[in-house]
Parts: structure tokens; sequence; C-alpha cells
């Protein structure tokens, strides 16, 4: 075929028609190999599998419960006493007594329950057999109650004369802190008691070479306690008590 006749055949229109149909045709006899293939599972749509690992195990048997504990076995009898005598059944009368019997003289009867060898001027009312000279039984005294504690000592009020003092001498230079020229103030504090009398001294400020015969000395003290609407009561007192060198 020549060049001219080939593109001659372009511009035919039967020669286009022709080809349509051949298109045509062929998707038809395509669109069928496809419907037959999946109809009879040659085309399969794609399926996606999971791996799953098994594993054989053994199946164990199931525990039986534990048989029941036997029941414990029957406590034995205590054997009877040796010389125990053995209660008689009680019988029916099978003869109806006809005539009373007498009665007993109650203030003549004497008692078949041995008395033993007690006093015989005991309590006639007393245990049978007893032994005791039948004098009353005293209960015993409970010891006498401890005393109450006494009320615990508060700081002197404002409108309270503080305790006054009857007796207060000044404790002694110690020599020690003499020869030493140790000068100071011992503060102490303690409680003045309903009694003028002084207790529970403590030293708040001092020094080792003074404190122990401040002690001695404070606790001789006394005075004339404080008294608050009538009565008399334990207050606090802080004492200074100055060591000073002549020079």
């Amino acid at each position: 075929m020549g060049f001219e006749s080939f593109g001659q055949q372009d511009h035919d229109p039967a020669r286009k028609r022709r080809l349509a149909v051949g298109a045509g045709a062929g998707l038809v006899v395509l669109g069928g190999l496809l419907a037959v293939g999946i109809a009879f599972g040659a085309i399969a749509p794609l399926q996606q599998e999971e791996e799953v690992d098994v594993k054989l195990v053994a199946k164990v048997p199931e525990a039986k419960p534990p048989p029941p504990p036997p029941p414990p076995p029957p406590r034995p009898k205590s054997p009877a006493p040796l010389g125990a005598k053995k209660a008689s059944p009680l019988t029916p009368p099978t003869v109806i007594p006809q005539e009373k019997p007498p009665e007993t003289d109650l203030q003549n009867a004497k008692s078949e329950i041995p008395i033993g060898d007690g006093d015989p001027n005991g309590d006639p009312n007393g245990k049978a057999g007893g032994r005791g000279s039948g004098g009353v039984a005293v209960a015993p005294t409970a010891p006498p109650a401890p005393p109450a504690p006494p009320p615990p000592p508060i700081q002197l009020p404002e409108h309270v004369d503080p305790p006054q003092a009857i007796h207060k001498p000044m404790p002694e230079y110690p020599e020690a802190a003499r020869k030493q020229g140790i000068e100071t103030v011992v503060i102490i504090k303690f409680v003045v008691t309903e009694t003028g009398e002084v207790a529970e001294p403590t030293i708040l400020r001092g020094h080792p070479l003074l404190d122990e015969a401040v002690l001695a000395t404070v606790k001789t003290w006394r005075f004339q306690p404080a008294v608050m609407d009538g009565h008399a009561i334990r207050v606090y007192r802080v004492v200074k008590i100055p060591f000073k060198l002549r020079t």
C-alpha cells in the first residue's frame, strides 16, 4: 500500500465504523471473560490472614477434694470413785398404809447431823460442826483514803499581797568562789505553800560554786502565806541574790 493510499484510508468513514464496532465487540468479550472467571473462582479477592501460634497444652486433671476428717473418738467415761454406792432405783409402793404415821416431837427431837467438838457456847445459828466461838464476824476495815493533793501554785494576782518573809537569812559566800573572785547574781524560783514553807526551789541563773549554798539557804526560809478570798494560797516567787566582794 502506498503512502497516498494510507492517507486516504484515514478519511474513509466506513473504516471508522468498522473500528468502533470491533472495539465494542472486544470490550464485550473481555467483560464476559471476567464474569466467567469470577463465577468459577478464577479471580479471588485478596484476604489478609493473621498468623496464630497454636500450642498444645496438656489437660491438668481436676484435683479431688480431700476426704472429711474422721470423727473424734468418744470420750471414755470416768470410773466411779472407789467405795461409792450405786443409787438404787425408786420403786413405787405396792400397799397404801391405812394408819397415819406418828408426828415427831420437834422440841425433844435430837439432831442427826454431827455437831462436832465445837464450843457449846457458840452461836446456835452457826454452821453445823463449826469450831468457832460464836462471835459475830467483823468485816475488815478499809484503809483510810490518802489525803487530797494540794492545789497547784499560781502566779501572784495583782490584788493579792505577796507573802511576807518571817525567816529569810542570806547565804554565806562560799570560800572557793571568794578565792576565785567570782561576782554574779543568782536567780532562784520557788513556791511559797499555804503553810508558808518553801517548795520546789529551782535555779534559773547561777554559778556552779554558788548554786548549792543558795538552794540550802532558801529551803530554810519561812513566810506568811498569801491570802485570797480568806484562804491561804500557793504562789510562785522569784528572788535575785547578788554576790559581791567588798573592796
